[in-house]
């Protein structure tokens, strides 16, 4: 009898071990201020107002004439990638930037799509980011960045090469032209240029990276919703499909793909749309 009451009591707690474990947890609501200075009285402004993409004739001037003035260390011979971006090779794209790129012509493409602004009233962000140079002093090489268009070339280009594949830092040219077109990488530098916005978006790693990881709460719950992963052979960091269960339980889908790096989307964007397609398929059916 006492063995009977035991066995069922050890069944019990872990019956009970495993539905809690799971069970789904919510985050409270919180009404903080994250804009400066002290919270202004009376209601914030919650409104969302589209916009246009528009660049003066003064910026695109002042662009021209910093490129036209850049100073650039020469490369150690047969270097290639391996120093960071080969300024060699960084000549040619200053000199299509300068003299051939459409800033004009790719605004336009831009505004195909709807814009919109609005201000953050709640603290949206707040997940783990890379280990980079922002996460520890954002502000300090935001101003070299932010004041140089060849320097935040440089060091975004950088990050297409070597996150795309690590083995293209063995090229001569980062094998940046092997999965994007200048035209849509200056396009993304100039959006960076143009809204003077490169500082404000590495502090995102510092506010993420400052404290200890999984410190905060909403780091340590369990995804409750059914849940796609792609795993992109060159991508920096990978998960095993058990490790992902961890965190979500609801995994219906661990793509392995056929290629692609860090930047699946912009590099790979039919091979991740059809797995997205795929996941929602499955989704549906459940």
């Amino acid at each position: 009898m006492w063995l009977e009451i035991v066995l069922a009591s050890v069944l019990g707690f872990v019956i009970y071990w495993f539905v809690s474990r799971d069970k789904a947890e919510t985050l409270p609501l919180e009404d903080g201020w994250w804009g400066p200075g002290a919270r202004p009285p009376g209601r914030e402004d919650e409104s969302i107002r589209p916009f246009k993409v528009e660049t003066s004739d003064q910026e695109i001037d002042d662009l021209h004439r910093r490129i036209e003035k850049v100073r650039l260390t020469p490369p150690l011979e047969d270097s290639r990638f391996h120093y960071g971006f080969n300024t060699s090779y960084l000549k040619k794209i200053l000199s299509y930037w300068r003299n051939e790129f459409d800033w004009r012509k790719q605004v336009e493409v831009l505004n195909r799509y709807p814009h919109f602004k609005e201000k953050f009233f709640y603290k949206m962000m707040r997940e783990s980011g890379y280990l980079h140079i922002q996460a520890t002093k954002p502000d300090t090489v935001g101003c070299a960045l932010n004041d140089s268009p060849v320097g935040l070339a440089a060091y975004i280009l950088e990050k297409f090469t070597t996150w795309t594949n690590s083995e293209f830092r063995d090229l001569e040219d980062g094998g940046l032209e092997r999965k994007f077109s200048l035209d849509d990488l200056l396009t993304n530098i100039m959006i960076y240029w143009t809204t003077g916005t490169i500082t404000s978006s590495q502090r995102y790693y510092k506010e993420n990276l400052g404290k200890n990881i999984m410190a905060e709460k909403h780091q340590r719950m369990k995804v409750q919703v059914p849940t796609g992963f792609a795993a992109f052979p060159d991508e920096l960091l990978h998960v095993p499909e058990k490790w992902m269960k961890f965190k979500y339980p609801k995994l219906i889908s661990y793509s392995y793909m056929p290629r692609g790096g860090h930047f699946a989307a912009f590099e790979e964007p039919e091979l991740l749309a059809r797995d997205i397609i795929k996941f929602v398929g499955l989704v549906e059916r459940q």
